[in-house]
Order: structure tokens, then C-alpha cells, then sequence
């Protein structure tokens, strides 16, 4: 048993220090090496939960990025006042967000871009984190209707998609000025938005 808990400790911290590189580097730039060194364990323990990099990439991207990634989202894509808890939500962002959170960008929406074009795991994990994200908001924007808290002619999967496109598009502008207020003006835009639905 403790062996075990002791082999799960040392995957989980080579997931956390790989999510970290790849979040600040890129994927493809994040080096392995540096990956052991912060991990503090050697090559052939990482070798031996991972069996190549690209592993490695997949799972931090399974296990580390999607579901914190959808847990953050889960209070709106479980809402029964969808408006209202979004808007509640970018508000809460705007407090937390710091330069860091900038300079670094979407952890998917990186992905996404440095990772679609060359590699189709990546492609097809990506996407389907941000469709569970588009189907969550539609559903979610679905029942407000059904409750009268949302317009009646509005078309919630156009909605969803053009809300996710105006969020990721908000971490591209911000991340490429490497502006903060570019992001926040970005937020304000989707929350004046949302007000009008």
C-alpha cells in the first residue's frame, strides 16, 4: 500500500511540475530534463509512469488541465440563472486574474494553438474539454429560458460559442500585449454583454 501511495505521490508531482512547464513554455519547448530536476526524481521514474513526452503532455492535459479547467466552470454550467451567475463569475475573475495569469495565458487556449496544427491527440483532447464547456453553457443558458431569466429567442449554442470564442479571444489579446487591462476591458465588454440577455 505504501509503495503504491508512493508511485501515485510521484505521478501526481511529475503531473503538477509537467503542468506548470508546459503552461509557462509551451509544449513543445518544455524540456523534460527541467521537468526531472524540479520534480526531484530521475529519468527513469519519469519514463516509467510516462512512456514518452508526448504522454506526458497527454496526461497533463486529461488530468490536470481539464478538470481544473471544468470544475472552475462548473458553477455556471450548473446553473439554473446562467446570466446571473456568469456575470457573478467574470466579476470574480476580474479580482483574481494578476499578471502572471497574463503572461501565461489559457492553459487550453495555448494548447490549442501551439498543439492543433501538428499533433492531432492534442487536437482532439482540446476540443473536447471546449465542446463539454459550449454544451455545458447552452444547457445551462437552456434552462434559464425555461425559467423566463433568459430571452426566448435567444439561440443558446450560438450564444455559448460566441461567449467561449469572446473568453479565449480575451486571453489571446491580453497575452500577446501582455496587458492586464486588455483584459479586463475584454471581461467588462462580455459582461455588458451579458446584461443584455
Amino acid at each position: 500500500m505504501n509503495a503504491e501511495y508512493n508511485a501515485e505521490a510521484t505521478r501526481q508531482n511529475i503531473l503538477n511540475v509537467a503542468a506548470e512547464e508546459i503552461h509557462l513554455h509551451g509544449f513543445q519547448a518544455c524540456s523534460t530534463s527541467e521537468i526531472i530536476k524540479k520534480a526531484g526524481i530521475s529519468k527513469g521514474a519519469l519514463y516509467h509512469h510516462f512512456g514518452s513526452k508526448l504522454a506526458l503532455g497527454y496526461a497533463v492535459l486529461d488530468e490536470v488541465f481539464a478538470p481544473k479547467f471544468m470544475d472552475m466552470w462548473q458553477p455556471v454550467i450548473g446553473s439554473d440563472k446562467p446570466i446571473e451567475d456568469m456575470i457573478s463569475f467574470f466579476h470574480e475573475a476580474l479580482t483574481w486574474v494578476n499578471c502572471d495569469c497574463i503572461s501565461k495565458g489559457c492553459p487550453l487556449n495555448n494548447l490549442a494553438q501551439e498543439m492543433s496544427p501538428v499533433d492531432e491527440g492534442f487536437r482532439v483532447r482540446v476540443n473536447d474539454v471546449m465542446s463539454g464547456w459550449r454544451e455545458g453553457i447552452a444547457q445551462a443558458l437552456q434552462r434559464g429560458k425555461k425559467n423566463g431569466l433568459v430571452h426566448q429567442d435567444l439561440n443558446a449554442e450560438r450564444t455559448a460559442l460566441f461567449l467561449i470564442a469572446s473568453i479565449e479571444g480575451a486571453h489571446g489579446l491580453a497575452k500577446n500585449a501582455q496587458d492586464i487591462d486588455i483584459f479586463s476591458e475584454c471581461f467588462h465588454g462580455i459582461i455588458d454583454y451579458l446584461k443584455r440577455l
